[in-house]
């Protein structure tokens, strides 16, 4: 079935003939001009058809779906939750980052029952879309990741985006599901008030589900506590105090959903990140911490704490932070100063943000492939390095440097 969507350079619906030409059974058109066959449906609007399609599909379906929102952490903590629950059982999630009000119902419809679990990511840019998605989805498990300081472009304030964020509480509120909860997250914890049904998780606060770090860097391990008994200490595949958020929740939703702990925690240290999400790269004598999928000020300040923990020479190479409106000067500022505080002296920045921001500081670069040029004319004596920035900014052509 082909669903002609439209965007701000495309419409689906010039493509309805060729769609049925290329073996498409059925196409569901929302211009009549283009409906020139008995196998053209046509409706007000093609994307609320898929919508509601995929809402109507999750209501058969007796697979546990979670959802997955929150500002960081997303898309690596559905990756971890893949990991527990495929371990022993069928289970699908959102591929790559297909997490929007296009990229929810296709996944919710690739589901053919079969499977046991499904998790599925929830990103939101504007206020309104999160709500949408959840209606969607209707979990049975949810978690938000963190409150951060994500998309101000279209949300304006940080109250604004744990409103957004919100809408997976209530959402579960009203169908009795079952939330997890980040309890060192003072949002969320003060959201979760309310929540007849919750389990929390945490490191520094006290939670059914606990964490001690040991060490975080270059790769964490730490002990967990749970119902009064202490486990570990359990090494895992990926490193940074931020990710152990992450891994506590795919703990707990095995724990809650049927697994027991060891297991759980067994499958979630297996999991080693790829994808350009901290992702530790050996290149030559460098060891290269690559966390260039995405970034906003909340996640790039965490980055931070935790690459200034590690021993030796480091170096730092931030790329620009987009989609932060009218707040982006005043934020890419406040990283570089944050950058400064933590002892970092070798520090490289690219784009046009961090430039209106730092002046003429002498180590910023137009865009990636500028400083990667530098670079390998100018080679750093560091050992470890941080390479972090936007989607848009593709930070990770700064590695061409060190080959």
């Amino acid at each position: 079935m082909f669903f002609c969507l439209k965007g701000p350079s495309f419409n689906g619906n010039q493509f309805a003939k060729e769609a049925l030409e290329k073996g498409a059974l059925w196409v569901v058109a929302d211009e009549a001009e283009y409906a020139t066959d008995p196998r053209i449906i046509l409706t007000a609007n093609a994307l609320a058809a898929l919508q509601k399609l995929a809402a109507f599909h999750r209501k058969t379906l007796n697979t546990k779906i979670i959802a997955i929102g929150g500002s960081n952490g997303k898309t690596t903590t559905k990756e971890l939750c893949l990991s527990v629950f495929g371990k022993n059982h069928k289970a699908k999630a959102t591929a790559g980052n297909l997490n929007n009000h296009i990229g929810v119902p296709l996944t919710l419809l690739a589901l053919d029952g079969t499977q046991d679990f499904a998790i599925i990511e929830t990103g939101t840019n504007h206020i309104g879309e999160m709500k949408v998605l959840c209606n969607i989805v209707e979990p049975d498990l949810g978690i938000v990741t963190n409150v951060g300081k994500e998309h101000l472009e279209g949300f304006g304030t940080l109250e604004a985006v744990a409103r957004e964020e919100s809408e997976l509480y209530l959402n579960l509120i009203q169908n009795n599901g079952l939330a997890l909860v980040n309890n060192d997250d003072s949002w969320l914890h003060n959201m979760s008030v309310r929540l007849p049904n919750k389990f929390t998780y945490g490191i520094n606060s006290p939670a059914d589900l606990q964490a001690t770090i040991v060490a975080s860097m270059p790769l964490l391990q730490f002990n967990l506590h749970y119902e009064g008994k202490t486990y570990g200490p359990v090494h895992s595949q990926i490193g940074g105090e931020y990710n152990m958020y992450n891994i506590l929740a795919a703990i707990a939703a095995g724990i809650q959903l049927g697994l027991d702990l060891e297991t759980s925690t067994q499958a979630a240290c297996e999991y080693s990140p790829k994808n350009n999400r901290s992702e530790w790269r050996q290149i030559g004598q460098k060891q290269i911490w690559l966390d260039a999928y995405n970034a906003n000020p909340s996640s790039v300040e965490v980055a931070l704490e935790s690459f200034a923990k590690l021993p030796g020479q480091k170096a730092i190479c931030l790329g620009d932070m987009l989609e932060l409106g009218s707040h982006s000067q005043s934020e890419h500022l406040e990283i570089f100063n944050k950058a400064k505080s933590l002892g970092f002296t070798e520090i490289y920045l690219c784009g046009i943000e961090f430039g209106r921001s730092v002046g003429n500081y002498p180590h910023h670069f137009s865009d990636s492939q500028a400083l990667a040029d530098w670079l390998f004319k100018n080679p750093s004596s560091a050992e470890y390095i941080l390479v972090k920035g936007s989607r848009g900014s593709k930070m990770e052509v700064v590695l061409e440097a060190f080959h």
